[in-house]
């Protein structure tokens, strides 16, 4: 009985689907037809094909390009140029019937029309070969003018009547007509929403994510199978995209603001070295490759910094873990900072209270991580900051970098973790590249550790971190 059931809804889905393909094609064809039958070709410079009622609107709106001057009409430019791209003739007649102003007139055509032969000519177009007339009237203060314009082609003109008492009598006919017309289509209507509910409702879904997978039976178990296919597909493609298109906005969007400040003087002085117009020293040229050298080492460290931050982002990037003493690292990263000449002037304190601190970690990382946050405390503070850092052990690991230096706003604080920020007020070199921050968070987190910044503008930056102990 159920197979009988969709036996019967597909035949009546099929006659349905049949007739509105047989409806659409005669719909096509008397359009078709119609379009044949309106359309005229008026021939003009561009070919342009017009319906057989615009002359009516052309003759209408030319009163426009008449004027007069003493009483006498004449055409504007824009009036023939308009019948000259259209081939037409034209006539203006006075309040005698006399013709005064002809352009482009056929032969045979009148100059003096009759009353009589005025309305023939608007009701019929006349009698000229290959030409249709249409007649327009222009006002001269007060002083009314006819004008006739021929088209080449010949263009019937049909006026309708009806009975008005007896269109009254057929209206219900035709209203009753039109409400059998509604309700044919209603039933139609609900039972395509009742065969196709299911199928609405999936795609509905689909459109706004909130799509659940839907058993695949009954009669439309195919759609239902593609439909999970689609949704699965489409979820995977959204988050390959999100990626790419987060990968492809820090790699290309900002990897020219990295590398110009770097790259230009290592194109500003091989230019000189170049250049045979200069004479350089050989103490100037050591001097210059020394610049090169420096700026190519920072353009090196930019692309390292970049590779490493799109590595460790996708899990490409192994880390090492061993034991090792945490607070001899930190202790290290401190003596590698002030033994740069730059920096060794710089007043960095350690506070630890124990010799030891064990800890997993991966030392290469670790080293990274902590010289990126010291070094952003050291580089954008004043060279009499003084820059403390504590380290202790208790539930926790807990670390702390803090600087009496000038701090950040709001805005910078909430962007220091972004990749390829840079605060207001930040130098442009190797460290302040935008990723170091970036990258030090990463390593952070990645070690199951946790990191949080307090900073206030003219007070000074504290920065905290923590590790779990190793169980």
């Amino acid at each position: 009985m159920g197979r009988m059931r969709k036996a019967g809804y597909k035949i009546v889905f099929n006659l349905y689907y049949k007739f509105f393909i047989v409806v659409i094609i005669l719909i096509l064809i008397f359009k078709g037809i119609g379009f044949y039958v309106l359309n005229v070709s008026i021939s003009s410079e561009d070919g342009y094909a017009n319906w057989s009622s615009w002359p009516v609107y052309f003759t209408t709106n030319f009163s426009g390009k008449i004027c007069f001057q003493e009483g006498k009409p004449q055409l504007t430019d824009s009036g023939i140029n308009d019948l000259k791209k259209y081939k037409l003739y034209f006539q203006i007649v006075d309040k005698k019937g006399d013709v005064t102003l002809g352009y482009n007139e056929p032969t045979g055509v009148l100059k003096h029309y009759d009353p009589i032969e005025m309305v023939q000519l608007y009701k019929t177009g006349g009698d000229i070969p290959n030409y249709t007339m249409f007649v327009g009237n222009v006002n001269d203060n007060g002083e009314k003018w006819a004008y006739i314009i021929g088209f080449p082609a010949k263009i019937s003109k049909i006026t309708m009547y009806f009975n008005y008492d007896n269109f009254l009598n057929i209206k219900f006919v035709l209203l009753g007509l039109f409400i059998l017309i509604i309700f044919l289509v209603a039933v139609y209507g609900i039972w395509m929403k009742h065969t196709l509910s299911y199928i609405i409702v999936g795609i509905k879904k689909l459109a706004s994510n909130e799509y659940v997978p839907m058993k695949e039976n009954g009669m439309y178990s195919d759609v239902f199978h593609s439909l999970n296919l689609l949704d699965s597909k489409l979820k995977t493609s959204e988050d390959e995209r999100k990626m790419n298109e987060t990968l492809r906005e820090e790699w290309i969007a900002n990897i020219s603001h990295d590398l110009k400040t770097p790259l230009s003087p290592i194109k500003g002085y091989a230019e000189i070295l170049t250049d045979s117009e200069y004479a350089v020293s050989p103490e100037t040229v050591k001097k210059y490759g020394a610049v090169i050298f420096r700026n190519a080492k920072n353009v090196e460290t930019i692309v390292e910094n970049l590779n490493f931050t799109y590595q460790f982002k996708n899990g490409m990037f192994p880390i090492n873990r061993k034991e090792g003493n945490i607070a001899r690292l930190l202790k290290e990263v401190i003596i590698s900072i002030l033994n740069d000449p730059k920096y060794d002037k710089r007043n960095i304190i350690f506070n630890c209270t124990e010799s030891r601190i064990n800890f997993n970690f991966d030392n290469t990382l670790f080293k990274r991580a902590f010289t990126n946050l010291l070094c952003n405390s050291v580089i954008h503070n004043a060279s009499d900051t003084i820059i403390k850092v504590s380290i202790k052990e208790e539930e926790k690991i807990y670390i702390r970098i803090e600087d009496n230096g000038k701090g950040m706003s709001e805005e910078e604080l909430r962007k220091l973790f972004e990749r390829y920020y840079r605060g207001t007020n930040s130098a442009v070199n190797v460290k302040g590249s935008g990723l170091g921050m970036a990258i030090a968070k990463q390593i952070i987190e990645a070690h199951e550790g946790k990191i949080n910044v307090k900073s206030k503008m003219n007070v000074g930056t504290s920065i905290d971190i923590e590790f779990p102990k190793d169980t």
